[in-house]
């Protein structure tokens, strides 16, 4: 066979490999929670770039294709249910189906495409490799969590949802931190394959995953669940796009609010109207001065949403492109955010929506008087199958991460009690408008995830990357000697 036509289809073999490697990622996920399946597949990716290194020409632009296919794969399978929140905002908008569906995945997998342009640059035959790796990827989570406003959606440490022993780690290193877990123990078993004399490496990870379910189940274990008296409702809604606006739904709504208890209602449960009891989460559309916003009154408080959905709630450079699409409605409805200061009571952090999937934004708007966090959401954009799973997932990471209960209302999506350790105290039914009467039970006094953010992630990657050095350097003196 020609060398050429052989190294053509190799090349296809790889693509098309890491093609099915990122969508068979997705199956680590909500709602799939395929056990340990995110080690098994970016393991793989790890020895898919140990042959590129090892045996083909160009490697370069091989590693960064093999990237952006993987990456591609991962988001089309992952995130597609984003395409049907344009069909609920406007059928006529059809034909922007594929920018949801296609050209946002393409551009998210950029990301994998660049880490693995710096897997290229530091790649060896050394077992540095494992740790270059493991950092680049979490160094690109960080990335696509902060540039243009971020998108921090299915992080590869959010594939141990299914596992309330393992998610513990996060009151330690933060979902980052159980990332870089992931992506090394990943790494280190599947070295082994490659060189059956190092199997120093598969035996290290075992004892870091084997910690890390020690410390999970000890800390679930110990918890005791202390109700600190103080009662709420949380209201669940089933209502289409289409039916929530009128004024019928709202009455239907406001009928479940209770007269004694705190009672929290879902994101714009009550349209543009945001006045009702002193003791009612009121989630509404403001309208001040022909500018709207994604607000919640509480108690005479009032909070915009700040974190908006990038396309859903706000087009970047709208104003501009407004004068090229005058009548575009979704330019019309483009809202304004909120600012970063704004006030509301000490012993509660509310969290619209899409913000609670930031656990750096989150971390930020606690206090040391927070007891309560209160995320209310409208995930009928989001259709019925994987997208409203998704979003419970991360928002229940915040509670493990903080140590903090979570009250959570959601309309046609998961409303309940999460305590501080992320296990579900109470679930409502998802099926119709109900309630449920809870007591919060109290926080735990203080995470290290708490205290000191993203600062333990980031020592671990720079340690990383020393340990990477230390050993290629070790590494060239053996090979000259």
């Amino acid at each position: 066979m020609n060398s050429k036509v052989f190294f053509k289809k190799e090349k296809l073999l790889i693509y098309s490999s890491s093609f099915l490697l990122g969508i068979l990622l997705s199956s680590s996920f909500e709602p799939f929670n395929l056990p340990f399946m995110s080690v098994i597949i970016v393991g793989i990716l790890f020895l898919v770039n140990d042959y590129i290194h090892q045996n083909l020409q160009n490697k370069k632009k091989i590693f960064f294709f093999t990237g952006l296919i993987f990456g591609f794969g991962f988001f089309i399978s992952s995130i597609n249910w984003i395409s049907n929140s344009i069909l609920q905002f406007n059928t006529d908008l059809y034909y922007l189906i594929p920018v949801p569906l296609l050209i946002l995945p393409l551009v998210l997998s950029l990301f994998y495409a660049l880490m693995q342009i710096f897997n290229y640059i530091l790649w060896s035959q050394s077992t540095s490799r494992i740790f270059y790796f493991s950092a680049n990827w979490v160094i690109f989570e960080l990335l696509r969590s902060y540039i243009f406003s971020g998108f921090p959606w299915n992080l590869i440490a959010y594939s141990w949802s299914w596992s309330i022993y393992f998610m513990q780690s996060l009151s330690v290193f933060g979902v980052f931190g159980l990332s870089l877990i992931t992506v090394f123990c990943a790494a280190s078993f599947f070295s082994f394959r490659m060189n059956k004399g190092n199997i120093m490496f598969p035996l290290i990870a075992i004892l870091v995953l084997l910690t890390t379910f020690i410390y999970g189940y000890n800390r679930v274990s110990n918890y005791e669940v202390i109700k600190s008296g103080t009662n709420l409702r949380i209201v669940h809604t089933d209502f289409n796009q289409n039916e929530k606006w009128k004024k019928e739904s709202h009455k239907k709504i406001a009928e479940m609010g209770s007269q004694d208890m705190i009672t929290i209602f879902p994101e714009t449960a009550f349209g543009m109207v945001g006045i009702g009891p002193s003791n009612w989460f009121i989630g509404h559309i403001r309208n001040e001065a022909g500018l709207y916003y994604n607000s919640l009154s509480f108690n005479g408080h009032q909070y915009d949403k700040i974190k908006l959905v990038p396309f859903g709630e706000k087009i970047p450079l709208s104003n501009f492109l407004k004068i090229f699409f005058p009548k575009n409605s979704l330019l019309l409805n483009s809202m304004r955010s909120g600012n970063d200061d704004q006030l509301f009571e000490k012993k509660i952090t509310p969290l619209i929506c899409y913000e609670a999937v930031f656990p750096n934004f989150v971390r930020n708007q606690i206090n040391n008087e927070t007891e309560l966090l209160v995320n209310i959401t409208n995930d009928a954009w989001f259709g019925t199958f994987s997208g409203p799973k998704q979003h419970f997932v991360h928002v229940l990471y915040r509670s493990v991460e903080l140590g903090l209960p979570l009250a959570r209302s959601s309309n046609m999506g998961i409303s309940a009690l999460i305590n501080p350790i992320g296990l579900v105290d109470r679930m409502a039914s998802s099926d119709k408008i109900s309630f449920i009467d809870v007591e919060i039970p109290k926080k735990i006094d203080m995470t290290i995830y708490r205290q000191y953010g993203e600062l333990m992630v980031y020592f671990l990657i720079v340690l990383f990357f020393i340990i990477g050095y230390a050993i290629d350097q070790l590494f060239l003196g053996k090979k000259n000697d």
